[in-house]
């Protein structure tokens, strides 16, 4: 087997194990005939998969590989720029949501927006999975 690098995979994945793995073998015709343990990727962690080749003479080759299984990100909807009158209300979480396929996310964010003081402003969002997963999108809020 050739050398190869640790995979990352996103959970619940089905990613494909064979992909971009040979064998070389001289003597045999179809060196790509090998095996791979199959991937638990429900459970986040590091996992090892072992890819196995038999040469004609029965000479049995094992090479294993590391597998990251990761969470997904959260990712944002409803963020965007945003241009107000000076003295409109303005609330920094209004149409802003999050989406995770891991349980509930904590939403937070830095800055702050005078809408008494024409200017541009500049707030950043961080969304945190219970995984520790983290986005973080920034949106400017330009006072007019």
């Amino acid at each position: 087997f050739q050398d190869f690098d640790a995979l990352t995979v996103q959970q619940g994945s089905t990613p494909d194990l064979r992909k971009g793995v040979s064998v070389s073998d001289p003597y045999s015709a179809t060196p790509s005939d090998f095996t791979v343990t199959a991937c638990d990727t429900k459970t986040l962690g590091q996992k090892s998969v072992t890819y196995s080749y038999v040469d004609k003479w029965g000479h049995v080759t094992t090479k294993d590989r590391v597998i990251n299984v990761v969470a997904e990100k959260p990712v944002f909807k409803g963020l965007q720029d945003q241009t107000i009158k000076q003295g409109d209300h303005f609330d920094p979480m209004t149409g802003v949501s999050v989406t995770s396929t891991n349980g509930p996310v904590t939403i937070s964010y830095v800055g702050e927006v005078n809408t008494q003081k024409a200017g541009r402003y500049t707030l950043t969002y961080t969304a945190t999975d219970q995984n520790g997963q983290q986005a973080e999108q920034t949106i400017v809020v330009t006072v007019e």
